[in-house]
């Protein structure tokens, strides 16, 4: 199985290489990061079986910068492939499905709590409501066509969402984010994992 990260980031960002070294250790396989300014939308991907896109410091609600992403975008239209949307990258998979990204007014910053509205794989092995890092300036309006909102908080309405046939599902918060008093994160990495391989081709 090869994973393919695609970093939203600022150039030379260090949130990039901690997201890395934690899906490395998730899956056992090969993890490539491919800035998202080199994306071409088409041939490269099939190269992958696995997409997570990760976060970014830009802000999706302003103007002009989903133009920086579109090759991005026209992928995420057509993939049947296992995606995970973290934070920004949700937010831009809300948006190749038709819905916009909006500003909260606000920074939300630290652990909160989420919960969890359907037994959904990505949530195995944890409770109705679990905390999670969320590091966000903005949320999604409107869950997208074709996606069922799957978790939900006090702060933003549209904490996760999933598609209704394909193994794709955005997050708003950081899994990848998590400590030992913490562990919601990484035990939905795991089962993020564990589901995309029941889908590769």
């Amino acid at each position: 199985m090869r994973t393919l990260i695609i970093d939203n980031y600022l150039p030379n960002s260090s949130q990039i290489e901690a997201l890395y070294n934690v899906i490395k250790d998730v899956t056992v396989h090969t993890v490539e990061v491919k800035d998202y300014s080199t994306i071409s939308a088409g041939e490269e991907f099939k190269l992958y079986d696995v997409i997570v896109l990760s976060g970014s410091q830009r802000k999706l609600a302003e103007p002009g910068i989903i133009d920086y992403y579109l090759n991005e975008i026209e992928y995420l239209k057509v993939t049947e492939k296992p995606v995970l949307g973290i934070c920004f990258g949700h937010q831009l998979l809300s948006m190749a499905f038709g819905e916009d990204v909006v500003s909260m007014g606000k920074k939300i910053e630290g652990y909160y709590m989420v919960k969890r509205l359907t037994d959904d794989e990505l949530f195995e092995g944890l409770g109705e409501r679990f905390l999670v890092r969320e590091s966000h300036e903005e949320m999604v309006e409107n869950v997208p066509y074709d996606f069922v909102k799957i978790a939900e908080s006090p702060n933003c309405p549209i904490e996760a969402i999933k598609h209704n046939r394909l193994p794709i599902y955005g997050v708003q918060f950081h899994p990848e984010r998590f400590d030992d008093k913490h562990p919601a994160g990484i035990v939905i990495l795991e089962n993020f994992f564990k589901l995309a391989t029941w889908y590769i081709k």
